[in-house]
């Protein structure tokens, strides 16, 4: 087994119960020895690829080997030992003629602030001791400037350290420094593309990020060949992420005559701006139709996951007061249980759901949909792979400032006598 670390996206969360649902829906063994808000630590199976790993996850910014631990108590001069010329041509990606790049990146692994602050303004130190040690050796070398403590990956990708040089990364906890070296990065330029790229947007009834659609469906923990229903589909964007992902049979469905129409639109976009993707090869079906009537267009017992941000509410051009939040919930509320009804005779045994449900904070108060206890009543079991999670069981996305956030829910589904 190996040592990974993984830079985790805005909510920590989030990213590691996809990391955990990606490992074990591809059988990977792993034991998770370090987490904070900002990484990851994972040890992993020999047959983890991190290139293949980064092209399926939505909420992971970097993924990279660990070369060295030290304790703290070794100090500094540990620290250049180990980054010693051999070391660094070892880890170098290109070898040859022309200038290399270098950068250094700093993250929280647990310690006190304060010693993140001053690892972080060393970092030009660092920089500018491996540029000598390199240099002596023979190479032109120039190092990427941090503004803050980190490296974007976009700043990884712009200045070429994956194909002309090298990222070191240094994780720092409370006891030790990990040493590390990125390996990949997250596909920021394709998710941005099908972000902002595809032709039909309808930002009045709100859009899912691709990355969090991306996410959701990992979460699903699907195999390839399973039947996926997004019954709320909107300008298509869960179908899309699950179309790139190599999901082959997939139906999506929209009160919304235009939402189907911008849908399939989009699908066809897709097709051309990402042609390793053999459209034959897709079974995909878009449906207008009532989310309250599904079970008169699609068969019952065939769909083996739901994954689905449905309608959260009216827009919001101020932040909502307490009985706004509470006519929006209640009105949002019958729609979810008539959904959820319907779910109850279309979906397998044993299948999925993966959904968004909206969420209120007010202070320090948060308002959600109080639902849980008749899903239960319907078969419907909340499901996490992580314990840092809100009090259901759930996460929540977005900051508390926002108008409205996203709850983020998993359920495992087993049919009772009643449905």
């Amino acid at each position: 087994m190996n040592k990974f670390f993984f830079i985790l996206g805005r909510n920590s969360s989030l990213s590691l119960s996809e990391i955990i649902s990606y490992l074990k829906s591809n059988s990977i063994d792993y034991t998770l020895e370090k987490v904070s808000s900002e990484v990851a630590v994972f040890l992993l199976a020999d047959t983890f690829s991190s290139s293949v790993c980064i092209t399926r996850l939505g909420g992971t910014i970097k993924i990279g080997e660990v070369i060295h631990e030290l304790s703290l108590e070794e100090g500094e001069n540990k620290l250049y030992q180990i980054l010693t010329s051999e070391n660094l041509i070892r880890h170098l990606s290109f070898v040859g003629k022309g200038k290399i790049h270098i950068g250094i990146s700093v993250y929280n692994l647990g310690c006190e602030i304060k010693y993140l602050t001053l690892l972080g303004k060393r970092i030009k130190d660092i920089n500018l001791n491996l540029k000598k040690i390199l240099s002596q050796k023979g190479f032109k070398v120039g190092y990427v400037r941090v503004k803050e403590r980190f490296l974007t990956s976009v700043s990884v990708d712009k200045n070429r350290l994956l194909s002309r040089g090298f990222e070191i990364v240094l994780l720092l906890s409370s006891k030790n420094l990990i040493i590390g070296r990125t390996l990949t990065i997250q596909e920021y330029a394709k998710f941005s593309l099908r972000d902002y790229g595809r032709p039909f947007l309808d930002k009045r009834a709100g859009i899912i990020p691709p990355k969090l659609a991306r996410i959701m469906i990992n979460l699903a923990g699907e195999d390839k060949n399973s039947t996926i229903l997004d019954p709320f589909c909107g300008s298509g964007t869960i179908l899309q992420e699950a179309i790139v992902l190599g999901y082959k049979n997939l139906i999506g469905s929209d009160i919304s005559s235009k939402a189907i129409s911008d849908t399939e639109k989009n699908i066809n976009w897709l097709w051309g701006y990402f042609p390793s993707l053999n459209a034959a090869s897709y079974n995909i079906k878009k449906i207008q139709t009532d989310v309250r009537y599904l079970t008169n267009r699609i068969q019952l017992r065939s769909i083996d996951a739901i994954i689905t941000e449905p309608y959260l509410g009216p827009p919001l051009h101020s932040k909502p007061n307490i009985k706004q939040i509470e006519d929006i919930l209640k009105n949002v509320s019958d729609l979810y249980l008539e959904a959820f009804k319907q779910f109850t005779k279309i979906l397998k045994p044993d299948a999925r759901v993966v959904i968004i449900f909206p969420v209120f904070t007010i202070n320090k108060d948060i308002y959600f949909l109080q639902i849980l206890e008749k899903l239960i009543s319907f078969g419907f079991t909340v499901t996490n792979n992580i314990s840092e999670t809100s009090e259901r069981n759930s996460i929540i996305v977005g900051r508390s400032a926002d108008y409205i956030q996203r709850e983020v829910i998993c359920f495992s589904f087993k049919t009772t006598s009643d449905h």
